[in-house]
């Protein structure tokens, strides 16, 4: 299988500096101010940082005047983690019409009353024509499970996919990195960096305070006791649980792993993991993949995992706030969910999309279908998720808890994994236990 690298060149930076010249001495309608993470949209550039075709955002410039005959111009921005992208619109430092952040800030932007609503209708369930494109290819999985946490008024998805650790096979045992526990092991002392983010390092901890009730949980799943969205269910209260004793129970565990673990990092995690300087991270799924590619293209191998005890599925989705060019907004988002433009921002990131379609469908045979009678394979079942019963694809067996396993975990793993809830009240209290951790180091 393979991939187009992108490197950590600053594409978004060039096209943010290049449109700042442009538009100084060019005359647009509109203008529209998009806040998105670093990283996390198609630049038009190859692997080495030359532009070798449109970003998404000149496409979508193209579109619009072909569409409506005007211009508009895209001011493109990045954050680095959805609490800074919060603190600055809290602090009228930036006043953006369309933002992209987790689902437990969509929550918390969504009860403070900070978001317009998007083009829904909540008594069909569904999107409108405004947002066609996202109804007509959104995958049936992600719908659901969108319209069951309340987010599909306020926001539209983006990317998604899970939490797990990425490891060097050749240094650590695959059943050490089953558990979450494996951060705790004095045997990769030294050896393990976690994600300088508070919700995602203190989800892993918490899973290692309650281990004992999580565990039985495991096995009352295991033996048919629970159902699947009963387990889900009560294994999201313990993962979601931030009373003032588990806090104070988290930040010991925290302090401990001080010890142990090489440190904390955001963004260079998947380049490090490369580079050897650590043999286990706690990575996002879509960096995994990054990584993966980035390693086999130098003949080494990184593989994926999500522990036994559970994980996070995530969410970042669109959302507009208040005082929003709505019009503007729902055009960039319906653009950014057409089949094709999706299928470019999804090679280029690594990230899942929840787009599906032929497109998407032809992208991922690419990436990753076996033949079987080359191959010992594997045939895994995608109907769930991309709604269609003919999804079915050959995984070579050498290939799996690899980058296919990253992008599409099967519906057994995703029993096990969680989505973030907004803290409300306690989220101070979190805060501060999370600063006295780092005041550790």
């Amino acid at each position: 299988m393979k991939r187009k690298l992108i490197k950590a060149f600053s594409a978004t930076t060039s096209s943010i500096l290049l449109g700042l010249t442009l538009s100084s001495c060019m005359h647009y309608d509109y203008t529209l101010v998009v806040y998105n993470w670093e990283d996390y949209i198609f630049e038009g550039t190859d692997e080495y940082g030359n532009i070798e075709a449109k970003s998404t955002v000149e496409k979508f410039q193209d579109y619009y005047f072909e569409t409506y005959g005007k211009t508009v111009y895209v001011s493109y921005e990045t954050f680095s983690t959805p609490e800074d992208m919060y603190n600055q619109m809290k602090a009228g430092s930036i006043s953006p019409d369309l933002i992209c952040p987790s689902d437990y800030m969509i929550q918390k932007m969504q009860r403070e009353g900070m978001l317009e609503s998007f083009d829904f209708d909540e008594v069909l369930g569904e999107y409108g024509d405004k947002l066609s494109n996202f109804r007509d290819y959104g995958s049936p999985y992600i719908k659901k499970l969108f319209k069951e946490e309340g987010f599909s008024t306020y926001a539209v998805p983006y990317f998604w996919g899970t939490m797990g650790y990425l490891y060097n096979p050749e240094e650590v045992d695959i059943l050490d990195v089953t558990t979450w526990e494996a951060q705790f092991n004095p045997k990769y002392k030294g050896k393990i960096a976690l994600k300088d983010s508070i919700r995602d390092t203190y989800a892993t901890v918490i899973l290692h305070v309650y281990q004992d009730e999580v565990n039985k949980l495991k096995e009352d799943y295991d033996n048919g006791i629970l159902s699947d969205m009963d387990y889900n269910e009560q294994l999201s209260k313990i993962f979601n649980r931030c009373d003032n004793e588990t806090l104070y129970k988290a930040e010991d565990a925290l302090i401990g792993l001080k010890k142990n673990i090489y440190g904390l990092e955001t963004d260079d995690g998947k380049n490090e993991m490369v580079k050897g300087t650590y043999w286990i991270n706690t990575a996002w799924s879509g960096d995994a993949v990054y990584a993966m590619d980035q390693a086999d293209e130098l003949g080494k191998t990184l593989a994926y995992i999500i522990p036994m005890e559970g994980s996070n599925v995530w969410f970042d989705g669109w959302c507009m706030p208040k005082g929003a060019n709505v019009h503007l907004a729902q055009e960039f988002v319906n653009f950014i969910c057409d089949p094709e433009i999706a299928k470019e921002c999804m090679e280029y990131t690594g990230y899942t999309s929840p787009i599906v379609g032929d497109a998407i469908w032809d992208l991922v045979l690419d990436w990753y279908e076996a033949l079987p009678e080359e191959s010992d394979c594997d045939l895994v079942d995608l109907s769930f998720y991309f709604g269609n019963p003919e999804a079915q694809i050959y995984i070579d067996k050498e290939e799996r808890g690899r980058q296919f396993d990253a992008q599409y975990p099967d519906e057994e793993t995703l029993v096990r994994c969680c989505i973030m809830k907004d803290f409300g009240s306690q989220t101070q209290a979190l805060n501060q236990m999370w600063s006295n951790f780092k005041a550790a180091f």
